[in-house]
């Protein structure tokens, strides 16, 4: 089956990364698309399947001061929170969508977030009143919470806005054909 031209590889894309028009006012550091990162995946000859934005989906586009009971409790505190419902049928779905393509015999290489992220952070994420901090954003949690759930094992990476060259090479080599 799917004997045609794909590399039967897929990675799997925090939404930000090709889409920053998604993110927080004052968070977007590209007009569109992070280009050297969705270049390397193209170069490697990898598929891209673009995450849901939980931020998006779960707290609206303008998502600053999340008030519940008088008191802002910030984007990363709501996904794993009262919006924890939503991320987790976000996740699920993302599941399903890693379980389709395994079942196909495509290769899921791994995922990639964006560290910084409230939501998609992998080693750095951002919390109400301390700021970027080591740690993992909540969408990420809930995924990886999910995977486990599902037997699904894959390797995480991020970039970084503002050192995306810095974190290119761990992408490449997520990306890259194994031998």
């Amino acid at each position: 089956m799917f004997s045609d031209k794909r590399s039967k590889r897929v990675v799997l894309v925090a939404h930000c990364i090709l889409n920053h028009n998604a993110r927080i006012d004052t968070c977007a550091y590209f007009p569109g698309a992070m280009p050297e990162i969705v270049e390397a995946i193209m170069e490697a000859g990898v598929g891209i399947v673009q995450m849901p934005c939980p931020e998006l989906q779960c707290l609206g586009l303008d998502r600053r001061g999340r008030i519940v009971d008088g008191e802002d409790i910030g984007i990363r505190e709501a996904l794993l929170g009262k919006e924890r419902a939503c991320t987790e049928k976000l996740a699920r779905l993302v599941v399903r969508d890693v379980t389709e393509y395994q079942k196909q015999g495509f290769e899921v290489v791994g995922v990639i977030g964006n560290d910084g992220s409230p939501a998609c952070g992998v080693d750095y994420t951002h919390y109400l009143g301390t700021g970027y901090e080591p740690g993992t954003g909540g969408f990420m949690v809930v995924l990886q919470e999910e995977f486990k759930k599902a037997g699904i094992d894959l390797p995480f990476v991020a970039t970084l806005d503002h050192e995306w060259d810095e974190r290119l090479p761990r992408i490449k080599e997520l990306v890259a054909k194994k031998k």
